[in-house]
Parts: C-alpha cells; sequence; structure tokens
C-alpha cells in the first residue's frame, strides 16, 4: 500500500478511497436537492457547480500545501487538531473540558500527553487560531483524521452559508444570476482560499450566514429562532476567529437595515430629517457593540486597535522572515489621524494588490490576474457611471451601501494592518464575494438605464433600490422604466 506526503504529514491511500465514497455520498444529496429545487427556483442550476468548485478549492489547497510549500497553516492547524480528536477517543470527559479550559500552561499540560500528542504551542497560545483547531479536532472525528477527508466535510459544511448569500443577492436581482454566481461562487480566490482548513473558510461563511439571516428575518419576514440562531452563531463564530470582520460588517449591516427602512418614506423631507437620526443611531449603536466587546476582541478592541495596527505594519513587514513579499504605506503613529491618513493607499491595497508585477509565485499570480480584472471593472463601472451617477446610485441602493460600506471598510482595515501579500490574499476573501456583486449589479442597473434612455423612456433609479422591479419573474417584460417626460434622469 502506497503512501506520500510531505515532512509533516502522510496521505495514505485508503484516504483516497474513502474520499470518492465521501463525495459520491455528497454529491448524491446535493443534486438531489437540486432536483427537487430546481423547478421554483432556476438559479439552483448553479447548486452542484458551486459545491464541485469548493471541492476543487479544498482538495488544490491541501495538494499546494503538502507538495508545493511543504508546510504551512493548514498543515499545522491539522497537526494540532489531530491531538484534539485523540483526546476525544482517550478521555471524553477531559475533551468536553477542554472547550472551557483557558488556554495556560498548566491546562495544556492537564489536557495533553504522549499518548494524545500535542498541539503546536503557538497555535495553543493563541485562543483564535486554537478556536479553529478544536473545531478541526471536533470534524476530524468523522473524517478518520484524515487531511484531506475533512478537508472535504469543512468546505461541505461551510457551503450552506456561501450558497445562501448567493440565494439572497438572486432575489434582489434575479436577472443576472450567472455574474452573482461569479462573484459569490466561482471567484478564484474565494474557491481556493476560502473552501479549506483555513480560518479564512469560515470567517466568510459566518459572514454569508450572517447577512443572509438578517435578510431573513428583517426583510422575507422569516423571524424562524432558526434564523436567529444562524445571526448568532455567525457573529460568535467571526468573534472568536477574525473580530475584525465583524467590528466591519456589523456597522455595514446596520446601516443596510437603517436605510432600507428609510427608503420607503415617500416624503422627501422626512427622509432628509430621518437620515441623520439614524446615521447617529448607527454611530451610537456601533461602537456600543464593539466597546461591549471588548474582552472578546482582545487586541482588536478600540483600546488597543491603534497599537495593534501599528504593531501588525512593523511585523509583517520583516525581510528576514517575508522577503519582498509586501507593500509599504509608509510610517504610522499610534494616533487615529496617522491610521486615517494612510486610507487611500491601504484601501487600495485591501482591494486591489498584489498586482502582476508584484507576483514573484503562481498562487500570487493568480491573485494578481483577479485584481487586475477588479481593477479594470471598477474603472469600467466609474467610466461609464461618469462617477457621479455611481455615488447617486449607491446613495440610493441599500444592498449596494451594504456591499460598498463593507468592502471599503473590510479592505482599508486590512490594508492598513497586512502588508504582506501572502496574508493579504487570504484575508481579503470575506469581502470578496459583496464587493463583486456590488460591482455587478451596478453593471446591471447601467445596462437598463442605457436600454430606457436609448429608447426614448425616462430611467427611474429608485424603482431598483430594492432590486429588480419585477422580481418575481424575471422573464416579465421589464418595469424600471417610465415614460419620457421634459427632462430625463
Amino acid at each position: 500500500m502506497f503512501e506520500f506526503g510531505s515532512a509533516f504529514v502522510t496521505i495514505h491511500a485508503w484516504e483516497f478511497m474513502l474520499l470518492v465514497v465521501y463525495i459520491v455520498v455528497f454529491v448524491l444529496y446535493y443534486g438531489r436537492k437540486k432536483r427537487l429545487m430546481i423547478g421554483q427556483n432556476p438559479e439552483y442550476k448553479y447548486y452542484l457547480l458551486g459545491y464541485f468548485a469548493r471541492l476543487f478549492g479544498s482538495l488544490s489547497l491541501i495538494w499546494i500545501f503538502v507538495y508545493y510549500y511543504d508546510n504551512g497553516d493548514t498543515i499545522s492547524f491539522y497537526n494540532s487538531a489531530v491531538p484534539v480528536a485523540n483526546l476525544a477517543m482517550i478521555d471524553p470527559g477531559k475533551f468536553f473540558e477542554m472547550f472551557f479550559l483557558p488556554n495556560t500552561l498548566e491546562n495544556y499540560r492537564y489536557l495533553y500527553d504522549s499518548g494524545t500528542g500535542f498541539p503546536l504551542g503557538y497555535i495553543y497560545a493563541d485562543e483564535r487560531t486554537y478556536f479553529l483547531v478544536k473545531l478541526v479536532g471536533v470534524l476530524l472525528l468523522v473524517s478518520f483524521k484524515s487531511i484531506i477527508l475533512v478537508s472535504v466535510v469543512v468546505s461541505t459544511i461551510t457551503y450552506g452559508g456561501v450558497w445562501n448569500l448567493y440565494r439572497m443577492l438572486v432575489r434582489y436581482y434575479p436577472q443576472i444570476p450567472g455574474r452573482l454566481a461569479i462573484a459569490v461562487l466561482f471567484l478564484p480566490s474565494c474557491v481556493f482560499w476560502g473552501s479549506g482548513l483555513l480560518k479564512d473558510t469560515f470567517a466568510f461563511s459566518a459572514v454569508c450566514w450572517f447577512i443572509y439571516g438578517l435578510d431573513s428575518i428583517f426583510f422575507v419576514g422569516r423571524n424562524a429562532w432558526r434564523n436567529w440562531v444562524n445571526v448568532v452563531l455567525a457573529a460568535w463564530i467571526m468573534i472568536a476567529m477574525k473580530p475584525y470582520v465583524f467590528m466591519t460588517v456589523f456597522p455595514a449591516t446596520l446601516l443596510w437595515l437603517l436605510y432600507h427602512r428609510v427608503r420607503h418614506f415617500r416624503n422627501a423631507l422626512v427622509r432628509m430629517l430621518f437620515l441623520p437620526v439614524a446615521m447617529t443611531v448607527l454611530a451610537t449603536g456601533s461602537i456600543f457593540v464593539i466597546q461591549g466587546l471588548g474582552d472578546r476582541l482582545g487586541k482588536f478592541s478600540l483600546d488597543v486597535a491603534l497599537q495593534t495596527i501599528v504593531v501588525s505594519q512593523a511585523d509583517l513587514k520583516r525581510s528576514e522572515q517575508y522577503g519582498t513579499n509586501f507593500f509599504d504605506i509608509g510610517e504610522m503613529e499610534a494616533t487615529w489621524s496617522s491610521v486615517l491618513g494612510k486610507f487611500p493607499q491601504a484601501t487600495f491595497g485591501g482591494l486591489f494588490r498584489p498586482q502582476l508585477p508584484e507576483c514573484n509565485n503562481i498562487v500570487m499570480v493568480l491573485a494578481g490576474l483577479e485584481n487586475t480584472f477588479l481593477f479594470l471593472l471598477v474603472l469600467y463601472i466609474l467610466f461609464r457611471s461618469r462617477v457621479v451617477f455611481f455615488i447617486t446610485l449607491v446613495l440610493r441602493n441599500p444592498l449596494l451601501q451594504l456591499c460598498f460600506v463593507f468592502a471599503v471598510g473590510y479592505a482599508f482595515m486590512i490594508g492598513v494592518t497586512t502588508p504582506n501579500f501572502g496574508a493579504l490574499v487570504r484575508f481579503k476573501i470575506p469581502m470578496l464575494p459583496l464587493f463583486v456583486s456590488g460591482l455587478f449589479i451596478t453593471s446591471h442597473i447601467l445596462d437598463r438605464r442605457r436600454k430606457a434612455l436609448a429608447t426614448g423612456q425616462r430611467f427611474d433609479l429608485d424603482a431598483f433600490s430594492g432590486g429588480d422591479p419585477d422580481r418575481s419573474d424575471p422573464r416579465v417584460q421589464e418595469r424600471g422604466v417610465r415614460p419620457a417626460r421634459n427632462k430625463r434622469r
């Protein structure tokens, strides 16, 4: 029986045989669900394709880390999760205790021994990384402690959030399901970095569940307890693994919820008077919640965020460890004025770097190609909209506000703290689907506007503020246009 792998992990022949079984079982399940749902939900034609993309991304990540890097975070997480799985089989009592014990040296020695093996020390010491290891350790129990099988299980259980975000966006704009599928299901970076054994995979899925759950509760009217559970669990996972993701998505979703209500006010004066109040509530509520989570946010809490930013910048630019694989936004002091002064270059870096000339390996080149495409798409949309109409469109469309406010805020957050390209391409995964979806939705509305004006009709921008004007059946004649008047917008 053959086996192969790297110095840090070995993959046996039986794992590949079981891999086929796992994939067949999951594909049969998803295939059956697709057949049941596609009659009334045409977007389900992408259901299996989206799942196959995640399988491909998850397995590709394993091959890259095992055979190209010969080490890396994924392998370290796996090797640290195996002792957790061993603990569950050797001493279930200690296994359940583990979830509630603090990460101290005494508890490390209490939980683990030569029989279970030991998690890597630096992973155990990091509460957020160790949280991931605990989850993976549980999943290893149903994956026979195999790195490729647990990768498939992770990609399968996190697919639900991604798919639900896609369905939510299609509900608003059903005439562009293909473009939204590209943005949410098939974007290369998200497929590769958002499907395997990484914190980014769980954070990505949690963002999707969080937004989908809020939409179901407040706009669809599904106040079922499971939607509240989804929102709470998604927030908990983000805070436990990547608190800065929650710190950026929470204000963006709060703005989305508030403005979605404001736009229904027919009186323009009432809207104008209500907006300052809504923005005050937004800012106050965001600060209150984030400050209330101070202990859970740790080094990302408002009290120590400035120091975290400065230290992160200095650490990730250490040339002896990372070579030249980073970008420099300049020196910063531990003041908000200094940090905010880096907004343009940090945000650009978070959205569009690395650029192709900055890439020095195949993984970075793929990211560079994707970033080049996104940069050109942004320029194309700004050119078509003459910038002014783009700003007007975003100001009147709550969903686009969610997409772009979250994307820009998140890009600034990671751009100012993560100058290392290797980390940057992973960290940006949670915001990419919404950012690209926002670009495609904007392009779609611009297409409709051009068609209306070309036929001498008046384009009603407000008709698109809540989605396509006729969302019940995209094949029905479009209703976002009106007969021409003396003045066209």
